[in-house]
């Protein structure tokens, strides 16, 4: 409960900057969400941990506005009934639910996520990162370009780092994983930015307040279930999602690419929490 409090200022900057649609999607992703845990769960008491309702809330905020909303249902069911309840239940799932549905669809219906997504930015980042021999200067002005970040989207990042300073503080999330997302997004953007020549990532504030970055270090990635728990683990862990991430903006035909970097730190898990990790995996 204390996770959707903490998303509501993101929710809040979201239908304010693009739209009360955006809104509609979240409600649907959500409803979807829960009734696929409760046919599941074959209960309504499962709902009392706010899982099904988190997952659905955040595969929400990633749909672009424009997305039909069966969509966002058909990501919400994938993700909770294939990415939680495939594997037993709450706290037995491999991968974390949201971004299980939310990459199913991307794969799945491209057209309709991918060259639009308004949540995380993808215009920008498209722009940025596909730009030819554009420098950055010559990028200002452009209409998906804020400030600092991706136009409206910066609004919305800094939203979520509010409600993820709030998670921090209550000490619902820890302070690492977060951190160590933003410094593997940073750092490469920092060691290519070199003052925005042609072959410049982007500037580590534009990558921070463009995508997805704030969702995903403060609510996506530090997710309890799919995330290390020691310290030393959730640094190589935040990084390695966050680098991945700069990766994939750069070279790869997503435009964002936080749900595969996320799913590949899952997958790398066993291997960055070493032999505790693998017996746990055993035991089940």
């Amino acid at each position: 409960m204390r996770v959707v409090i903490a998303l509501v200022p993101g929710l809040a900057v979201t239908a304010w900057a693009i739209g009360v649609r955006a809104l509609l999607v979240v409600v649907a992703s959500t409803v979807a969400a829960v009734a696929t845990e409760v046919v599941c769960t074959r209960a309504f008491r499962h709902l009392r941990d706010f899982s099904a309702v988190v997952s659905g809330l955040l595969i929400g905020l990633c749909m672009p506005p424009s997305v039909p909303l069966w969509i966002a249902g058909i990501a919400s069911v994938i993700g909770v009934g294939l990415g939680k309840h495939a594997f037993g239940g709450l706290g037995k799932n491999l991968f974390n639910p949201a971004m299980v549905g939310y990459a199913a669809v991307l794969v799945s219906f491209p057209d309709q996520l991918t060259h639009y997504d308004a949540v995380t930015g993808a215009t920008a980042l498209e722009v940025v990162s596909h730009r030819g021999g554009a420098t950055l200067s010559e990028l200002t002005g452009h209409s998906s370009l804020g400030y600092i970040g991706a136009k409206g989207y910066e609004w919305i990042n800094s939203a979520f780092l509010v409600g993820g300073l709030y998670l921090v503080a209550i000490r619902v999330a820890s302070w690492h994983i977060p951190l160590a997302v933003l410094l593997g997004v940073t750092l490469p953007a920092a060691m290519f930015f070199d003052a925005g020549s042609a072959s410049s990532w982007g500037s580590p504030l534009f990558h921070c307040f463009a995508g997805g970055t704030m969702l995903t270090a403060f609510f996506i990635a530090t997710d309890p279930v799919t995330s290390p728990s020691n310290a030393r683990q959730q640094w190589i862990y935040g990084i390695f999602i966050g680098a991945v991430t700069m990766l994939i903006r750069k070279y790869g035909s997503w435009p964002d690419g936080f749900a595969f970097a996320v799913l590949l730190a899952n997958v790398a898990l066993p291997l960055i929490e070493g032999k505790s990790r693998l017996t746990a995996l055993r035991n089940r």
